[in-house]
C-alpha cells in the first residue's frame, strides 16, 4: 500500500466523520438557529473528502473536480448559513433587523417595526 493510499483514506474518514457529526448535530439541535451552526461543518468534511480524492487520484479531471467542490462547499457555507437566518427573522419578525425578544421576555417588551405605526 502506497502512501497516497494511506493519506487518501485517513482524510476520507476523516472527512466521513465531519460529515456523521454534522448530520447528528442537525438532527440532536431543538431550534432551526441552532441547526445552523452545523452546515459550516459539513462542508469542510466534503473538502477532506475531496482532497482525499484529489491525492488518490493527483491533478487530472477527477481530482479537480473533487476539489472544486469540496472549495465551493467550504465557500458557499456561510453564505447559505446567512440568508437562511435571514429568511427565518423575516418570517418570524416581518424585517430581518428587528430584534426578536429574548427568551422568556413579556410580549409588551418586544420591538415593533419600523413602518408600525
Amino acid at each position: 500500500m502506497s502512501w497516497r493510499t494511506v493519506v487518501a483514506v485517513v482524510l476520507l474518514i476523516a472527512g466521513g466523520l465531519l460529515e456523521l457529526i454534522a448530520v447528528l448535530g442537525i438532527c440532536v439541535m431543538r431550534d432551526a438557529y441552532d441547526r445552523l451552526h452545523y452546515p459550516g461543518l459539513a462542508g469542510f468534511g466534503g473538502l477532506l473528502i475531496g482532497v482525499a480524492v484529489l491525492i488518490r487520484e493527483s491533478f487530472s479531471l477527477i481530482g479537480d473536480k473533487a476539489l472544486l467542490v469540496g472549495v465551493i462547499l467550504v465557500l458557499a457555507g456561510p453564505i447559505l448559513v446567512q440568508t437562511t437566518a435571514r429568511s427565518l427573522l423575516i418570517r418570524e419578525l416581518g424585517d430581518w433587523r428587528a430584534k426578536a425578544p429574548a427568551p422568556g421576555a413579556p410580549d409588551d417588551q418586544t420591538h415593533p417595526r419600523k413602518d408600525a405605526p
